[in-house]
Protein backbone atom coordinates (compact mmCIF):
# COMPACT_ATOMS: atom_id res chain seq x y z
CA UNK A 1 0.00 0.00 0.00
CA UNK A 2 0.90 3.46 -1.18
CA UNK A 3 -0.23 6.22 1.52
CA UNK A 4 -0.55 9.91 0.39
CA UNK A 5 2.86 10.47 1.78
CA UNK A 6 4.34 8.31 -0.70
CA UNK A 7 5.42 5.85 2.14
CA UNK A 8 5.24 2.10 1.61
CA UNK A 9 3.81 -0.41 3.61
CA UNK A 10 3.04 -4.24 3.38
CA UNK A 11 -0.23 -5.02 5.82
CA UNK A 12 -2.68 -7.39 6.09
CA UNK A 13 -5.95 -6.71 4.71
CA UNK A 14 -9.20 -8.37 3.13
CA UNK A 15 -12.61 -8.91 4.28
CA UNK A 16 -11.48 -11.48 7.04
CA UNK A 17 -9.28 -9.10 8.59
CA UNK A 18 -11.84 -5.69 8.28
CA UNK A 19 -14.65 -8.08 9.27
CA UNK A 20 -13.03 -9.22 12.42
CA UNK A 21 -11.93 -6.05 13.08
CA UNK A 22 -15.10 -4.60 13.04
CA UNK A 23 -17.11 -7.32 14.84
CA UNK A 24 -13.94 -7.63 18.12
CA UNK A 25 -14.91 -3.67 18.38
CA UNK A 26 -18.32 -4.20 18.88
CA UNK A 27 -18.03 -7.30 21.29
CA UNK A 28 -19.93 -9.69 18.52
CA UNK A 29 -19.49 -13.31 18.71
CA UNK A 30 -18.59 -14.68 15.23
CA UNK A 31 -15.88 -17.31 13.97
CA UNK A 32 -13.51 -16.02 10.95
CA UNK A 33 -12.80 -18.32 8.50
CA UNK A 34 -10.37 -17.38 5.63
CA UNK A 35 -7.55 -20.02 3.48
CA UNK A 36 -3.90 -19.30 2.30
CA UNK A 37 -0.99 -17.23 4.08
CA UNK A 38 0.98 -18.35 6.70
CA UNK A 39 0.80 -17.56 10.69
CA UNK A 40 2.80 -14.64 10.70
CA UNK A 41 0.63 -13.04 7.95
CA UNK A 42 -2.74 -14.16 9.84
CA UNK A 43 -1.59 -13.12 13.02
CA UNK A 44 -3.66 -10.07 13.31
CA UNK A 45 -6.39 -11.19 13.02
CA UNK A 46 -5.53 -13.65 16.12
CA UNK A 47 -5.10 -10.86 17.99
CA UNK A 48 -8.62 -9.85 17.49
CA UNK A 49 -9.57 -12.29 20.01
CA UNK A 50 -12.27 -14.26 17.71
CA UNK A 51 -11.59 -17.63 16.89
CA UNK A 52 -10.04 -18.22 13.43
CA UNK A 53 -9.94 -20.90 11.06
CA UNK A 54 -7.71 -21.11 8.35
CA UNK A 55 -8.48 -23.82 5.10
CA UNK A 56 -6.07 -25.09 3.05
CA UNK A 57 -4.68 -22.73 0.12
CA UNK A 58 -1.07 -22.99 -1.56
CA UNK A 59 -2.13 -18.83 -2.77
CA UNK A 60 -3.38 -15.90 -1.16
CA UNK A 61 -5.06 -12.91 -3.25
CA UNK A 62 -2.87 -9.85 -2.88
CA UNK A 63 -3.25 -6.11 -4.23
CA UNK A 64 -1.82 -3.17 -4.59
CA UNK A 65 -3.03 -0.06 -3.03
CA UNK A 66 -2.17 3.92 -3.73
CA UNK A 67 -3.94 6.09 -1.57
CA UNK A 68 -5.47 9.62 -2.17
CA UNK A 69 -6.95 12.29 -0.42
CA UNK A 70 -10.92 12.22 -0.05
CA UNK A 71 -10.52 8.19 0.49
CA UNK A 72 -10.08 7.40 -2.63
CA UNK A 73 -7.61 5.27 -4.10
CA UNK A 74 -6.07 3.06 -7.00
CA UNK A 75 -6.04 -0.61 -6.72
CA UNK A 76 -4.62 -3.13 -9.02
CA UNK A 77 -4.59 -7.13 -8.28
CA UNK A 78 -1.52 -8.79 -7.90
CA UNK A 79 -2.18 -12.67 -7.12
CA UNK A 80 -5.55 -14.55 -6.83
CA UNK A 81 -5.39 -16.94 -4.15
CA UNK A 82 -8.38 -19.61 -4.12
CA UNK A 83 -11.72 -19.53 -4.24
CA UNK A 84 -14.20 -21.54 -2.37
CA UNK A 85 -15.98 -24.48 -3.24
CA UNK A 86 -18.53 -27.04 -2.43
CA UNK A 87 -15.88 -29.31 -0.97
CA UNK A 88 -14.41 -26.58 1.42
CA UNK A 89 -18.17 -26.81 2.50
CA UNK A 90 -18.17 -30.30 3.00
CA UNK A 91 -14.91 -30.36 4.45
CA UNK A 92 -12.89 -27.90 6.67
CA UNK A 93 -15.70 -25.49 6.94
CA UNK A 94 -18.23 -27.77 8.33
CA UNK A 95 -17.76 -27.82 11.55
CA UNK A 96 -16.76 -23.74 11.83
CA UNK A 97 -20.43 -23.04 10.09
CA UNK A 98 -21.97 -25.45 12.32
CA UNK A 99 -23.52 -23.66 14.83
CA UNK A 100 -23.70 -20.33 12.22
CA UNK A 101 -27.01 -19.10 11.26
CA UNK A 102 -26.01 -16.04 9.44
CA UNK A 103 -22.44 -16.29 7.14
CA UNK A 104 -20.71 -13.46 5.65
CA UNK A 105 -18.71 -14.01 2.06
CA UNK A 106 -16.59 -11.37 1.68
CA UNK A 107 -15.47 -11.95 -1.95
CA UNK A 108 -12.77 -9.84 -3.63
CA UNK A 109 -12.94 -11.13 -7.35
CA UNK A 110 -15.16 -13.05 -9.21
CA UNK A 111 -14.76 -16.88 -8.31
CA UNK A 112 -13.68 -16.05 -5.08
CA UNK A 113 -17.50 -17.39 -4.14
CA UNK A 114 -18.71 -19.25 -7.29
CA UNK A 115 -22.80 -19.65 -7.35
CA UNK A 116 -22.78 -23.38 -6.57
CA UNK A 117 -21.21 -22.95 -2.61
CA UNK A 118 -23.76 -20.06 -2.49
CA UNK A 119 -26.80 -22.37 -3.11
CA UNK A 120 -25.39 -24.82 -0.85
CA UNK A 121 -25.09 -22.52 2.01
CA UNK A 122 -28.83 -21.07 1.54
CA UNK A 123 -29.96 -24.86 1.16
CA UNK A 124 -28.23 -25.72 4.44
CA UNK A 125 -30.48 -23.14 5.78
CA UNK A 126 -28.35 -20.34 6.50
CA UNK A 127 -28.82 -16.63 5.88
CA UNK A 128 -26.60 -15.75 3.51
CA UNK A 129 -24.71 -12.40 3.44
CA UNK A 130 -22.75 -11.62 0.09
CA UNK A 131 -20.06 -8.67 -0.77
CA UNK A 132 -20.82 -7.99 -4.68
CA UNK A 133 -17.52 -6.59 -5.41
CA UNK A 134 -16.71 -9.70 -6.03
CA UNK A 135 -18.61 -10.01 -9.35
CA UNK A 136 -17.31 -6.67 -10.32
CA UNK A 137 -13.53 -7.91 -10.40
CA UNK A 138 -12.81 -10.12 -13.35
CA UNK A 139 -10.94 -12.72 -12.27
CA UNK A 140 -6.94 -11.45 -13.95
CA UNK A 141 -3.83 -9.59 -12.99
CA UNK A 142 -3.26 -5.73 -13.21
CA UNK A 143 -4.93 -3.00 -12.87
CA UNK A 144 -8.95 -3.29 -10.76
CA UNK A 145 -11.18 -2.69 -13.73
CA UNK A 146 -14.82 -3.05 -12.96
CA UNK A 147 -17.23 -4.80 -15.22
CA UNK A 148 -20.54 -6.15 -15.10
CA UNK A 149 -23.56 -6.52 -15.44
CA UNK A 150 -24.44 -9.11 -12.56
CA UNK A 151 -25.59 -12.36 -13.75
CA UNK A 152 -28.54 -13.10 -11.75
CA UNK A 153 -27.30 -17.23 -11.25
CA UNK A 154 -24.42 -15.37 -9.64
CA UNK A 155 -26.34 -14.54 -6.08
CA UNK A 156 -29.12 -17.32 -6.03
CA UNK A 157 -29.89 -18.13 -2.69
CA UNK A 158 -28.17 -14.71 -1.68
CA UNK A 159 -30.33 -12.99 1.38
CA UNK A 160 -28.24 -9.72 1.31
CA UNK A 161 -25.96 -8.45 -1.40
CA UNK A 162 -24.12 -5.59 -0.60
CA UNK A 163 -22.44 -3.19 -3.41
CA UNK A 164 -20.71 0.23 -3.08
CA UNK A 165 -22.30 2.84 -5.01
CA UNK A 166 -19.96 2.91 -8.32
CA UNK A 167 -20.13 -1.21 -7.90
CA UNK A 168 -24.07 -0.95 -8.25
CA UNK A 169 -23.43 1.44 -10.97
CA UNK A 170 -21.35 -1.11 -13.12
CA UNK A 171 -23.39 -4.51 -11.94
CA UNK A 172 -26.78 -3.44 -11.59
CA UNK A 173 -27.14 -0.06 -13.49
CA UNK A 174 -27.37 2.28 -10.31
CA UNK A 175 -29.99 2.39 -7.49
CA UNK A 176 -32.19 0.22 -9.01
CA UNK A 177 -35.54 -0.60 -7.01
CA UNK A 178 -36.35 -3.08 -9.44
CA UNK A 179 -32.90 -4.80 -9.18
CA UNK A 180 -33.53 -7.09 -6.17
CA UNK A 181 -36.98 -8.51 -8.25
CA UNK A 182 -34.59 -8.65 -11.19
CA UNK A 183 -32.52 -10.49 -9.56
CA UNK A 184 -34.23 -12.83 -6.90
CA UNK A 185 -32.47 -10.76 -3.92
CA UNK A 186 -34.09 -10.30 -0.99
CA UNK A 187 -32.36 -7.55 -0.14
CA UNK A 188 -29.74 -4.99 -2.03
CA UNK A 189 -27.88 -2.54 0.34
CA UNK A 190 -25.80 -0.07 -1.71
CA UNK A 191 -23.26 1.85 0.45
CA UNK A 192 -22.72 5.86 0.17
CA UNK A 193 -19.66 6.78 2.12
CA UNK A 194 -20.07 9.71 3.80
CA UNK A 195 -23.82 9.66 3.38
CA UNK A 196 -24.83 6.20 4.89
CA UNK A 197 -26.39 3.89 2.73
CA UNK A 198 -29.27 2.86 0.30
CA UNK A 199 -31.68 -0.29 1.06
CA UNK A 200 -33.67 -1.93 -1.98
CA UNK A 201 -36.51 -4.15 -1.36
CA UNK A 202 -39.78 -4.74 -2.30
CA UNK A 203 -40.05 -2.11 -4.87
CA UNK A 204 -38.77 0.73 -2.80
CA UNK A 205 -35.51 2.53 -1.48
CA UNK A 206 -34.97 3.31 1.95
CA UNK A 207 -32.35 5.83 3.08
CA UNK A 208 -29.88 5.54 6.23
CA UNK A 209 -28.08 8.37 7.03
CA UNK A 210 -24.67 9.00 9.24
CA UNK A 211 -22.70 11.65 10.36
CA UNK A 212 -19.70 12.20 8.04
CA UNK A 213 -16.47 11.81 8.70
CA UNK A 214 -14.41 14.41 7.01
CA UNK A 215 -10.34 14.47 6.13
CA UNK A 216 -10.31 10.33 5.43
CA UNK A 217 -7.02 8.98 3.82
CA UNK A 218 -7.50 5.22 4.85
CA UNK A 219 -11.08 4.03 3.92
CA UNK A 220 -9.66 0.11 3.12
CA UNK A 221 -12.39 -2.10 4.75
CA UNK A 222 -15.25 0.06 5.40
CA UNK A 223 -17.66 -2.30 3.45
CA UNK A 224 -16.08 -5.12 4.78
CA UNK A 225 -16.85 -3.67 8.21
CA UNK A 226 -20.23 -2.60 6.99
CA UNK A 227 -21.17 -6.00 5.85
CA UNK A 228 -20.48 -7.82 9.06
CA UNK A 229 -21.82 -5.51 11.37
CA UNK A 230 -24.80 -5.55 9.33
CA UNK A 231 -25.28 -8.83 9.47
CA UNK A 232 -24.26 -9.40 13.09
CA UNK A 233 -27.20 -6.73 13.93
CA UNK A 234 -29.81 -8.76 11.69
CA UNK A 235 -28.54 -12.35 13.79
CA UNK A 236 -29.14 -9.90 16.70
CA UNK A 237 -32.84 -9.51 15.71
CA UNK A 238 -32.98 -6.41 14.46
CA UNK A 239 -34.67 -5.69 10.92
CA UNK A 240 -32.96 -4.59 8.04
CA UNK A 241 -33.28 -1.08 8.45
CA UNK A 242 -32.28 -1.08 12.01
CA UNK A 243 -29.30 -3.56 11.29
CA UNK A 244 -27.79 -1.08 8.51
CA UNK A 245 -27.77 1.68 10.70
CA UNK A 246 -26.06 -0.29 12.93
CA UNK A 247 -23.42 -0.68 10.13
CA UNK A 248 -23.27 2.65 9.23
CA UNK A 249 -22.59 4.13 13.23
CA UNK A 250 -19.95 1.03 13.78
CA UNK A 251 -18.58 1.78 10.32
CA UNK A 252 -18.44 5.68 10.80
CA UNK A 253 -17.16 5.30 14.50
CA UNK A 254 -13.95 3.26 13.01
CA UNK A 255 -13.08 5.72 10.30
CA UNK A 256 -12.86 8.31 13.22
CA UNK A 257 -10.96 6.44 15.00
CA UNK A 258 -8.65 5.54 12.50
CA UNK A 259 -8.23 9.20 11.80
CA UNK A 260 -7.61 10.25 15.08
CA UNK A 261 -4.63 7.53 15.15
CA UNK A 262 -3.34 8.63 12.50
CA UNK A 263 -3.06 12.56 13.87
CA UNK A 264 -1.90 11.28 16.94
CA UNK A 265 1.08 9.35 15.42
CA UNK A 266 2.04 12.33 12.97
Amino acid sequence: MTDVDGSVAVRLGGPPFFAAEALAREGCTAVICTRGGDAELLEPIGRLGLPVVNGPGERTFVSEMTLRHGGERVEAIQALGEGFSVEDLETWLKPALADCGTVVCGAVWRDDFPPEPLRRLAADGKRVFLDGQGWARPSQIGPLVLEGPLDPAAVDGVDVLKLSEIEADVLIGGIDTSAPGRLCVPLIVVTLGERGAVLLSDGRSRQVDVVPVYGLFDTIGAGDAFLALMAAATDAGDDDLKAAQVACNGVSQLLRDRLRARSLAS
